[in-house]
């Protein structure tokens, strides 16, 4: 097989060629780098990586178990055959989904969705509650489609494509100029640190307001609200942390207004915080769970709440799907 090599100083200009080249400006030697280190291709430089390629890096650069002859034989057959998995099955999709669910998955969710990219697994998570909540609405006797709305807050980064970019708002050049749904957009009651008894206060009143804008839209909205999203901790807005007795309101509202919890941890989700799943440290969990970076595969995870409509995405062919 034919190799065409190109020589890390020309890196960035073999790029600029065809693509945009805006990002770092060092040339990552991908055999060299090392645990938390990057080693620069160019002049072997280290630098210490709190980047971890936006937290997608699970175990470090190079860790030893992955070049294990056996692991490393799973790899040259992943990599010389991308099979369409949602259609037809193998023995290595089998035990992966087996060991995902062992390992990653805990007790109060029912269902798994594997898709690539983090943008795509929220935006079948939104699917997910949009076909739960047209079905309920259509069962209560609804006479056209209700159930296209999700409640969302400022500073969150859900992903750039189709339905997310009506929820993203951090940074208005990933937004401005494409088409987006008017869903109702609730400030984020964040923590400032340190946590000071005025800060605490601050913090209290601004979770009562957000609650209180909520509670008002769905009343305002009826059945046109879906669910309800929110990252544990809002990455690219900021770093902003909630506390854990926002979240569990979040819950609380979620249940008495029959919509639907979701959590983005795509960032903040395998291990990131020190458990599992972020959502783990305040002891509340979402109806739908979304995964991806760190996990290596992106996806969602959903609860039984779902089959409150028999006929839900999780047994209808073809409603979600990801070849």
């Amino acid at each position: 097989m034919a190799r065409f090599d190109v020589l890390p100083q020309d890196v960035h200009k073999t790029l600029r060629e065809f693509i945009l080249v805006d990002g770092f400006h060092l040339v990552i030697d991908l055999e060299k780098s090392h645990g938390a280190y990057i080693v620069d291709a160019r002049n072997g430089s280290e630098y210490l990586d709190c980047y971890a390629y936006f937290s997608s890096l699970p175990v470090g650069h190079n860790h030893p178990k992955m070049f294990e002859p056996e692991f490393m034989e799973e790899l040259r057959r992943a990599a010389v055959a991308n099979p369409a998995n949602s259609d037809i099955y193998s023995t290595a999709y089998a035990r992966f989904v087996k060991r995902f669910a062992e390992l990653a998955m805990p007790d109060h969710f029912r269902y798994l969705f594997f898709i690539a990219g983090g943008a795509p697994a929220v935006e079948n998570a939104l699917k997910v509650a949009f076909d739960w909540k047209v079905r309920k609405n259509f069962r209560k006797g609804a006479k056209s489609e209700r159930g296209h709305k999700i409640i969302h807050f400022r500073q969150a980064f859900h992903g750039r494509t189709g339905y997310c970019l009506s929820l993203t708002n951090t940074d208005p050049a990933k937004t401005d100029y494409f088409p987006k749904f008017n869903w109702p957009r609730i400030p984020n009651p964040k923590l400032r640190f340190p946590i000071t008894e005025q800060v605490l206060e601050e913090v209290e009143k601004a979770e009562q307001e957000a609650l209180a804008m909520i509670k008002n839209v769905i009343a305002e909205e009826g059945d046109d609200i879906a669910a309800i999203i929110i990252e544990p901790i809002q990455g690219e807005g900021g770093d902003n942390h909630f506390r854990g007795e926002f979240l569990r309101a979040l819950r609380q509202v979620a249940d008495e207004s029959d919509v639907m919890l979701i959590f983005d941890e795509v960032q903040t989700g395998c291990g990131t915080t020190g458990k599992m799943w972020c959502c783990e440290h305040f002891d509340v969990w979402p109806d739908i769970l979304v995964f991806g970076k760190k996990t290596q595969i992106c996806g969602i995870m959903a609860s039984a709440r779902v089959d409150e409509v028999p006929d839900n995405v999780f047994h209808v062919s073809s409603r979600i799907n990801s070849t």
